[in-house]
């Protein structure tokens, strides 16, 4: 159900969760939020589905797997689903600006007591 990009990003916070000495309950908790930011989704999913589609001409062959890895917001879906993330949790795309953009977010919301 992850594409590349998920899956890299899956690979990073595992190490990081592990780098910090976080335990699960640091991570399953309400306070805890996930933004993460991409360029985009996985283009070869896309890619895959459009050339299912142009084969048989429907749809319905795609499958559900296709949707998690084709959604622009497919890291913080799959990363909030697999980790078990309870409390915000959205993607931010701002070309090259998005690492930053999702490190302010962040910052607010921990300032307005959000998370």
């Amino acid at each position: 159900f992850m594409g590349p990009g998920a899956a890299y990003a899956h690979i990073a916070m595992s190490q990081a969760i592990a780098d910090a000495g976080l335990e699960e309950s640091d991570i399953v908790n309400p306070r805890t939020g996930l933004i993460a930011g991409s360029g985009g989704p996985s283009t070869s999913a896309m890619l895959a589905a459009h050339q299912t589609v142009l084969k048989t001409g429907s749809t319905k062959r795609i499958g559900p797997f296709a949707v998690p890895k084709t959604m622009c917001s497919t890291i913080s879906a799959n990363l909030s689903t697999a980790f078990k993330i309870k409390g915000i949790n959205y993607s931010i795309t701002s070309a090259c600006s998005t690492s930053l953009h999702c490190i302010g977010n962040a910052a607010e919301q921990i300032m307005m007591g959000k998370q």
